[in-house]
């Protein structure tokens, strides 16, 4: 497959990718998919993998890339926020992997974080991207939320010596 430009730092998302193939991931959900980067990723491990976006920037590459990695992708346009798509969402269900990277506001993140968790599979997984703190993102403050729970199981994937010109944006993980 080709190189897809992705938003993570490299070394945060070989980070990712080494939690995501220890897990039993039969069922993955991507909530913002840009230019499907991320979705490279989960296609070569997951069986089914279920892709909310409002643009569909490489949907018929996507294609492609799951018929030779054999792997069912099913695509859902539209906002993660909205109800059809939630339910539609729901019946695809439940999910092993959750992967939150859509809409950065405050708002659409803690309401993906509401919508979607209850769709997880007994001990799975929901990682979210852009969680060091950014001005006009809410990432950060959905992710203190989560972690700060009692009991909450979290890691975060974050590089601290950044190479040259490579902005660091953080990983949060968490097990539900």
């Amino acid at each position: 497959m080709e190189k897809v430009e992705t938003f993570q730092t490299p070394w945060e998302l070989d980070r990712l990718r080494e939690l995501y193939e220890t897990l039993d991931a039969y069922c993955t959900l991507e909530i913002g998919a840009w230019y499907g980067g991320t979705l490279q990723c989960w296609l070569g491990m997951g069986r089914t993998v279920v892709v909310i976006d409002d643009e569909m920037r490489g949907a018929q590459e996507w294609d492609r890339w799951a018929d030779r990695a054999r792997c069912q992708l099913i695509l859902l346009q539209g906002l993660s926020q909205n109800l059809s798509l939630i339910q539609k969402a729901q019946d695809l269900g439940p999910y092993h992997f959750i992967f939150i990277d859509g809409a950065h506001d405050y708002h659409s993140v803690k309401a993906d974080w509401d919508n979607y968790r209850p769709m997880l599979a007994q001990d799975g997984v929901v990682a979210f991207h852009d969680i060091i703190p950014r001005p006009d993102y809410g990432v950060s403050q959905v992710w203190q939320e989560i972690k700060s729970q009692p009991g909450a199981k979290t890691i975060e994937i974050v590089q601290t010596v950044e190479p040259e010109n490579e902005t660091k944006h953080g990983i949060g993980v968490v097990w539900v």
